[in-house]
């Protein structure tokens, strides 16, 4: 969680992690961003007397219980749930031109995704968690339409907004349908023509939805919009910032995010943290208010998990550092050390290479 102060030093809890620069108010540094809070710091610092203004993120339980995992808090579905979302998305994808059967169909779905995430005042991303099948286009479109919700909701969104998003995410690649097999599923590399064939799915999906009474037009632009990049590099249009709206802005991200990490016949999947550094090289083309958001809820290496650091050494995550997904609080497995990798100067130079053992 985090918290704004305007205050004192001592108003610090102790534990906390620095958001922002500290100043005087003169104007004069007194810590940067990301200094643990820990008793020697405060100590330090106490000697200012003046008034502060910062923003620190901490667990209630920070300065008192470094022994245990923080609850992850990630977005979790029932079995139930996963084999009524299997089920249900492969009767409505078997015709996909029943447009009252595909959005009914859909829209229950989104009913149940959204209430799971509405009721919870903080979610995280773990798409452990989410898999509700080895099928790619159900797997997929679950995993949108759940990561465009908590990410929307993240955002301050509206309830009607945050609902609305989930459909589109669910529907976000219905157009596929209207691609040839051959082209969808080959199994190499695909040629430029075949890539143009590809780049029309957006165009297809929103012309299925166009009669629907259930799909909104900011929905249907969302859709037609998940493929377009803030610096005008995407498709089918080429659009431009704002020209793209919000639903497809967010969509983008999380389109992105599950492609990399979910494998195909073509390519293996990218691991979250490779994702997330790959995404890292391509932030000019989302919009970074949303990317940063994305960054605060996606649980890399979710609390509780063994995680093989670059120094040889295994850790068991703690807790998150919102907005710095790949550096967690670890614990080292071989002499119970607690290490924040965003900040620890030590551990500046440590990554997290990958689990060290698989996340079921």
């Amino acid at each position: 969680m985090t918290k704004e102060i305007d205050g004192y030093i001592s108003d610090l809890p102790q534990g906390c992690i620095t958001e922002t620069d500290i100043y005087t108010d003169r104007g004069v540094l007194l810590c940067p961003r990301m200094t643990i809070m820990d008793s020697k710091m405060l100590e330090a610092l106490s000697q200012y007397k003046g008034r502060i203004h910062v923003i620190v993120s901490f667990t209630p339980s920070e300065a008192h219980d470094d022994d245990t995992p923080e609850v992850d808090n990630s977005v979790t579905f029932e079995d139930s749930f996963k084999k009524y979302a299997e089920e249900s998305l492969a009767a409505i994808y078997a015709n996909v031109d029943d447009v009252d059967n595909l959005t009914a169909g859909v829209k229950e779905i989104g009913n149940e995704v959204f209430s799971i995430i509405d009721d919870s005042k903080e979610l995280f991303i773990n798409l452990s968690k989410l898999k509700i099948s080895d099928e790619y286009t159900y797997k997929h479109s679950v995993d949108v339409g759940t990561m465009a919700a908590v990410l929307a909701k993240a955002l301050g969104e509206s309830r009607r907004f945050v609902h609305d998003v989930t459909i589109s995410g669910l529907l976000h690649d219905v157009g596929k349908e209207k691609i040839p097999p051959e082209v969808i599923n080959k199994p190499a590399r695909l040629t430029p023509e075949e890539f143009d064939i590809i780049k029309t799915h957006p165009v297809h999906g929103y012309r299925l939805l166009m009669n629907s009474r259930d799909i909104t037009e900011d929905m249907r632009q969302g859709i037609l919009n998940h493929h377009e990049n803030i610096d005008g590099t995407g498709y089918p249009r080429g659009l431009l910032g704002d020209e793209i709206g919000k639903m497809g802005q967010i969509l983008s991200i999380v389109d992105v995010y599950d492609a990399l990490v979910t494998k195909r016949s073509y390519k293996d999947a990218k691991t979250p943290g490779q994702a997330i550094e790959i995404m890292f090289t391509m932030s000019n083309k989302f919009n970074m208010e949303y990317f940063k958001a994305f960054l605060s809820v996606i649980n890399a290496f979710p609390n509780g998990s063994e995680v093989l650091l670059s120094s040889g050494e295994k850790a068991v995550v703690m807790r998150q550092n919102k907005s710095y997904p790949l550096r967690p609080v670890i614990k080292l497995l071989h002499n119970g050390q607690i290490v924040n990798l965003a900040s620890d100067p030590s551990f500046l130079s440590t990554v997290i290479l990958n689990f060290a053992n698989p996340i079921q």
